[in-house]
């Protein structure tokens, strides 16, 4: 029995409790007693198993959460336009006429919303702003949320969610309504079928990114992360109107890009390497193809993608950013693709995972087609244990990268290189290790910018200009090796106890010279400290921390770090972004810098990093 409830009911004998029993009262107080006893327990199992998976109901939770965004994006409704507003409008938020009209019809599950003529009004309101919002090519206004245009597009998942929403109402529209909204995605899908056979419109992007080499015409199938969306556009297309040109395309685009998966380590390259945030775009658009297709030839790809999936997040959930080439770290774990993972045991047991990291955090996800999708065509079945729930794991992709968890430290090296590109959306590769711990999160890391050397880990000057993207990279156990023309650097990452990590760095030609540089986590709003009794807020103001002048160590926000002789730490480093038009970030995207010196007086240096927090 229980500590607490041998303890309760020794004190209720000793005071009296079988006077009690005679009175005919006992009972009531006994079965207080065993359910304070039974939630005491709970909570004590909760303690030491902080997350139980096998509790978890994505479904549920899915469900739950396109229900409670329900007001608030009714709240945003403009009855005399159909647009979704409270403060600016951008066509993106016309997606939520889906989940809207979705709710509104299904009777399984069964809401407080089925059958509300409510949200089939909004749904159907919202899809006549979309036609309105088109030009006379079906294209509509890429506008962003800073109120920036950036040209004329056909939307991928915008499409998406007008096609399902259409199938969903079509037969309560009125003959008129009906007619508007079916020549509206034809000239849509016709004009992204178009696109994938090489026939670009020449007023998309009205030229914007003429500096970017974008190639924006995806002639014979080339394949990315948004012509993949166009091929399951122009697929389902073709199965709503019974168009078998496009349903034979749409298939060979998806074909197509399951032919690029990379052979050794199954992931989808985006701009010559990997990138999890974009393996989620390939695995959703192809997971929905085989929803409405069966394709069975799908099946072993979406397997490697998950496998490749998998392996890159850290503890928390979040995407590992060390071998990203489109996006930088975000603590927030992915919401999107889950119900591509409950394709499969592992899948399944992944998507409890995250759907339990997302519930930790009290994350509130917006209504939306992908949030939709998680709940329509999840997947129940049987699980299979994840590496990620081991305290000690090891897992690789050959000698390109490698995560390793020894709680509770995790951390991430990649080997993954690539030439630079004036494309916009691919950053340089040129931060190859990440640190991070259970108690405080991630420390060293945060992702790749484009143009600035100062977010590289190694620069070697070179008569007049800076070698500071590698050519190649190679893992070896817990130590990379870096090829920057024909020098080399390496850095190697060893744990020692639960609140201490060694970080050491070294050419490996010692004749060499070059600035060995970290990316450090610091977020502005936050405060730092040195070992002199210096404490410092990090701002827009610049400040610099140098080795002679901290005394030995700056702290962070639970964690320090020593500073080598010669070493400094700068704040802000603004990285690029290509989200922006002018590619200039906000200050909640800066990091720190710590440099340091290589030379053939000091060819190594060595870095202890210190969690104070647990």
């Amino acid at each position: 029995m229980h500590p607490l409830s041998v303890a309760a009911l020794s004190g209720f004998i000793n005071l009296g409790f079988r006077r009690l029993l005679q009175r005919g009262i006992a009972l009531r107080i006994f079965r207080l007693i065993i359910l304070v006893v039974a939630l005491n327990e709970a909570l004590t199992a909760a303690a030491k198993d902080e997350i139980n998976l096998d509790k978890v109901s994505p479904k549920a939770y899915y469900l739950d959460q396109l229900v409670k965004g329900v007001p608030v994006v009714m709240k945003s409704f403009v009855e005399e336009t159909g647009r979704f507003a409270l403060a600016g409008w951008i066509p993106e938020y016309q997606e939520a006429i889906y989940p809207l009209a979705y709710l509104a019809t299904t009777k399984e599950p069964q809401t407080q919303y089925t059958g509300d003529a409510q949200l089939i009004n909004a749904a159907m309101k919202g899809g006549d702003a979309l036609r309105d919002s088109q030009y006379e090519d079906g294209t509509v206004e890429f506008l962003k949320q800073d109120g920036s245009s950036w040209g004329r597009i056909y939307p991928q998942k915008l499409l998406t969610a007008w096609l399902e929403t259409y199938a969903l109402l079509k037969d309560r529209l009125d003959a008129d309504r009906r007619s508007r909204w079916e020549k509206g995605l034809n000239l849509m899908v016709e004009g992204t079928h178009q696109q994938i056979l090489g026939k670009r419109n020449p007023r998309l992007f009205s030229g914007i990114f003429r500096n970017d080499e974008v190639v924006w015409g995806w002639g014979n199938f080339e394949v990315n992360s948004l012509s993949i969306w166009d091929g399951l556009n122009v697929f389902r297309a073709g199965q709503i109107f019974a168009r078998k040109e496009w349903e034979q395309n749409g298939q060979r685009m998806i074909h197509s890009a399951l032919e690029t998966l990379d052979p050794a380590s199954f992931f989808w390259p985006e701009f010559g390497g990997p990138s999890p945030s974009q393996q989620l775009e390939y695995l959703q658009a192809i997971g929905l193809y085989y929803e409405h297709s069966g394709d069975l030839a799908v099946v072993p790809y979406l397997e490697r993608g998950l496998e490749f999936q998998i392996k890159y997040v850290y503890p928390d959930g979040s995407l590992v950013e060390t071998l990203d080439g489109r996006a930088r770290y975000s603590s927030e774990p992915p919401a999107a693709a889950h119900f591509v993972f409950s394709q499969l045991e592992e899948g399944r047991r992944f998507a409890k995972f995250l759907v339990a990291q997302l519930t930790r955090r009290g994350t509130i996800l917006p209504l939306s087609g992908s949030l939709l999708r998680n709940l329509r065509y999840y997947h129940e079945g049987d699980e299979a244990k994840l590496p990620i729930e081991k305290k000690s794991y090891n897992l690789s992709s050959g000698g390109k990268a490698t995560v390793r968890r020894k709680a509770p430290w995790f951390y991430s090296l990649s080997g993954f290189t690539a030439p630079t590109t004036r494309n916009r959306w691919g950053l340089d590769r040129q931060n190859f290790v990440s640190v991070w711990h259970e108690g405080v999160g991630l420390i060293i890391g945060g992702g790749n910018s484009k143009g600035q050397s100062e977010w590289s880990n190694f620069i070697f000057p070179r008569a007049g200009r800076l070698a500071y993207i590698p050519s190649s990279g190679e893992v070896r156990e817990n130590q990379l090796v870096l090829s920057y023309e024909d020098k080399k650097a390496s850095l190697e990452v060893s744990p020692g106890s639960k609140t201490e990590l060694k970080l050491k760095a070294a050419l490996l030609d010692p004749t060499s010279s070059a600035t060995g540089q970290l990316l450090l986590h610091l977020k502005a709003g936050n405060t730092c400290k040195t070992a002199a009794g210096g404490v410092l807020s990090l701002s827009d103001r610049p400040i610099e921390i140098r080795a002679e002048d901290a005394g030995g160590w700056v702290e962070f926000e639970g964690w320090r770090i020593n500073l080598p002789a010669g070493s400094k730490v700068n704040f802000p480093s603004y990285p690029f972004d290509p989200e922006a038009r002018d590619t200039r970030a906000p200050l909640s995207q800066a990091r720190g810098i710590l440099s340091y010196p290589l030379n053939s007086t000091v060819p190594k240096t060595e870095f202890t990093i210190t969690v104070l927090k647990q």
